[in-house]
């Protein structure tokens, strides 16, 4: 009798029919995407890298349908600046949490791109904000009494 699962169970390694994984491609990507991603893995060209996790970005503003630019706000104070170009795609995944990296293009390691319409990330800046956000004018937080009467 045949086990109709056979395919889906693991097999020791070195079984036969046993697969290789792919080859760790030498061409640049700006990003890819996963189902299930927790965390965002930012690939840095000349720095340390950083993975901060989806439920602590709370905000991603982009420049529309022009795909040049976009700023994702964490938490945490701090800001992730991307540049390039033909992003629609890496925003459209970050607004899913599904991106699993974005990384920033590195002429050492890479070629450019021959398909100028692939996403592309000339760069990537970390700021951290000091201090945290800034108190409105007034010196009066939301919270307070306006005009006299309760917000609450």
């Amino acid at each position: 009798m045949s086990d109709p699962l056979a395919q889906y169970r693991k097999k020791p390694v070195g079984a036969v029919g046993e697969t290789t994984p792919p080859k760790a491609s030498n061409e640049y990507v700006a990003f890819d995407a996963k189902d299930r991603v927790e965390r965002l893995k930012i690939r840095l060209a000349n720095e340390a890298h950083r993975s901060p996790r989806y439920g602590d970005l709370l905000d991603i503003s982009y420049d529309g349908p022009f795909g040049t630019n976009f700023v994702l706000t964490y938490s945490f104070m701090i800001l992730v600046l991307v540049e390039g170009r033909n992003l629609q795609p890496v925003i459209a995944a970050l607004q899913m949490s599904t991106a699993e990296f974005i990384q920033e293009f590195d002429g050492d390691k890479w070629q450019k791109p021959a398909d100028e319409k692939a996403p592309f990330i000339e760069s990537i800046k970390v700021v951290s904000q000091q201090g945290g956000p800034s108190l409105p004018q007034n010196g009066k937080s939301g919270n307070e009494r306006a005009q006299g009467r309760s917000l609450h």
